[in-house]
């Protein structure tokens, strides 16, 4: 079995790849080549955790791909000087289930995650250069603006954060980096001025007010993903035209979706379909130049097998990583 760790995974994959192959994920799901169930939960109250498992399964290519991601969220980690989200990834082989490779999942989930928001950018947000705003400073967030500088013609970026080191040590990646234009500001300020909104943020309260959103606004929101917390408020729910990832995934789990509804504000048709319809060209990811769309994710596990695949094929042709007998 082939272990890779996360500088071994940043060795292998170019966002541009996994935009790539999360696209063809999407696309192998709109075709039913591919199964990716509701993720499976269980609490740990003893020690206020959380442990996920998300088990995927796609023919692709001839060659198909069989795994699982592990996923453990223990909130007090953070005072043992630990992170507080751990992840592996367990790469299966289709035919037999004969264990492939073993490796990090936080950064197969960071960057898949990033890469999914720039297949719904590529398919939802009108044409043009983009004013981009994001919001968070963190992984997520410098994952995101990479992401959008593959499918968007990015003439600035915008960042808003509470954190206010990192968000400044983030602009300043941005400009010596990518090149680009980029300031921290105010949220007011970003949501009026951007035409290109990525929320990354593990906020359980909207960021903005969405009356602020300009016509043409694309977002891609993927921070809240529990029923009770969202990052985006009612108002701009209803103003925009809503996809999701998948029915099981944001279409249970997100509140930026299921608060609006419960107000009575929007009806669950308000969801006009899912990224995989989208790609597939069954569902218009947007319908006018001055209409608001949204992205909303909570992650489906088709995007961690596709990205755990291609890192697999890469690694094991580079050299790359450690192989042990089990």
């Amino acid at each position: 079995m082939l272990i890779l760790s996360e500088s071994d995974l940043r060795a292998v994959l170019a966002m541009r790849d996994v935009i790539d192959a999360v696209e063809e994920g999407f696309r192998a799901l709109a075709r039913g080549d591919a199964a990716a169930p509701e993720r499976l939960r269980l609490d740990v109250p003893t020690h206020n955790g959380i442990l996920l498992e998300m088990p995927a399964f796609a023919g692709l290519d001839g060659a198909g791909a069989l795994g699982t991601k592990i996923v453990s969220v223990f909130e007090q980690n953070a005072k043992r000087g630990l992170e507080i989200v751990q992840a592996v990834y367990l790469l299966l082989e289709r035919e037999t289930g004969v264990p492939l490779s073993l490796m990090d999942g936080r950064f197969i989930t960071a960057i898949r995650t990033a890469a999914t928001s720039a297949v719904a950018t590529k398919f939802m947000a009108g044409s043009g250069s983009k004013r981009l705003a994001v919001f968070g400073a963190g992984v997520q967030a410098r994952f995101h603006i990479e992401a959008m500088i593959e499918v968007a013609e990015l003439e600035q970026v915008m960042i808003v954060s509470r954190t206010a080191d990192k968000a400044v040590a983030l602009s300043e990646y941005v400009r010596s980096v990518h090149g680009l234009p980029c300031q921290v500001v105010s949220s007011e300020k970003a949501v009026s001025t951007a035409n290109l909104i990525c929320t990354c943020t593990s906020s359980s309260k909207p960021l903005f007010y969405g009356k602020l959103l300009t016509a043409g606004t694309h977002i891609n929101s993927v921070g809240a993903f529990t029923p009770s917390t969202r990052e985006l408020d009612t108002e701009a729910v209803r103003l925009a035209r809503v996809i999701i990832d998948a029915a099981s995934s944001a279409g249970r789990e997100s509140g930026d979706i299921l608060i609006p509804i419960s107000e009575g504000a929007i009806e669950k048709c308000h969801v006009k379909g899912t990224l995989a319809e989208v790609v597939a060209g069954e569902v218009s990811g947007r319908e006018s130049r001055a209409e608001i769309t949204l992205f909303k994710s909570c992650g489906v596990a088709i995007e961690d097998l596709v990205t755990a695949r291609l890192a697999y094929a890469r690694a094991s042709v580079g050299g790359i990583g450690v192989r042990v007998e089990l």
